[in-house]
């Protein structure tokens, strides 16, 4: 018998053994696995074309991916004393329409300070997980008033309306830099109570800035997410991403003066109960 004859022989005789070998295993998951020989030599009959034999291999499954929902909460503290900054303008010191903008002392928020708790902290999702909700759509309210942006800091869903609102007796203009979506730059005349419609299309990797051009101390900061899992620290440091996914996640923390404070927070929800952590932020980020 010629070697390429007995070549397919013996290849066919390998996969026969392996077939059997596999039916006689118990348990496991059964997957299909191709094995494929080739002739010692190129040239002979059949040339180079594999003869293929399939066999069920028993694959044994791994641990099954958590299920189920919960909430990742926790309070965001300062680390180190930090004194409270001063105000940018007393009341009544407003350089620009006064009678409006000086009914009240302007705030610098760049750093929101209580007791050692830090505000204005967004903690996020880095990437949207698989099943991620459609946006909400109740639109989403951003203020002015006293020449303050409210809130200083917000999280919005790409394509939910944010409504910006004047609550002032003067005339704002809102300006957007973001970085991926496109620049927004509109007045927004006295007392608007309706709203002027603004909407992101896409998710930003961080936040960015937000000003009035006619108002220049005038700061807020949005971050757009394509997911639900974003949340701010409030006054008191606290914050809440309702109804996570059960499992290990990958949170951003950022803050508009320390910029990106950690990139790569893990956390693992359990399902059905919340799961704390106390995020600290040395105090020496803050003071740049």
């Amino acid at each position: 018998m010629n070697r390429p004859a007995m070549q397919q022989l013996t290849a066919i005789g390998l996969a026969l053994t392996l077939a059997v070998v596999a039916s006689g295993c118990g348990g496991g998951a059964m997957a299909k696995t191709t094995v494929r020989y080739r002739p010692a030599n190129p040239d002979a009959a059949g040339g180079d074309a594999a003869v293929a034999a399939t066999t069920d291999a028993a694959v044994t499954p791994g641990d099954a991916a958590p299920t189920g929902i919960g909430s990742f909460k926790g309070t965001v503290v300062i680390q180190g004393d930090f004194a409270p900054l001063p105000a940018k303008y007393a009341k009544g010191a407003a350089p620009k329409d006064t009678d409006v903008c000086g009914v009240e002392q302007i705030p610098d928020e760049s750093v929101v300070a209580n007791d050692g708790k830090l505000a204005n902290v967004f903690i996020y999702l880095a990437k949207a997980p698989k099943g991620t909700p459609t946006a909400p759509t109740e639109p989403i309210v951003f203020d002015q008033k006293s020449c303050i942006f409210k809130p200083h800091a917000l999280v919005v869903q790409t394509k939910q309306i944010v409504k910006i609102l004047n609550s002032d007796a003067a005339l704002h203009n809102t300006h957007t830099y973001p970085s991926r979506n496109s620049s927004f730059n509109q007045g927004v005349k006295p007392n608007e109570t309706v709203g002027v419609d603004l909407v992101y299309t896409r998710a930003e990797a961080e936040p960015f800035q937000v000003g009035c051009d006619v108002h220049a101390w005038m700061t807020a900061w949005h971050l757009p997410v394509d997911h639900p899992y974003a949340a701010v620290s409030g006054p008191d440091g606290k914050f809440e991403i309702k109804d996570l996914p059960a499992g290990k996640h990958e949170f951003k923390v950022w803050h508009e003066k320390g910029k990106l404070l950690q990139k790569s927070l893990i956390v693992t929800i359990k399902p059905n109960e919340p799961t704390e952590m106390e995020i600290p932020v040395p105090a020496s980020k803050l003071a740049s």
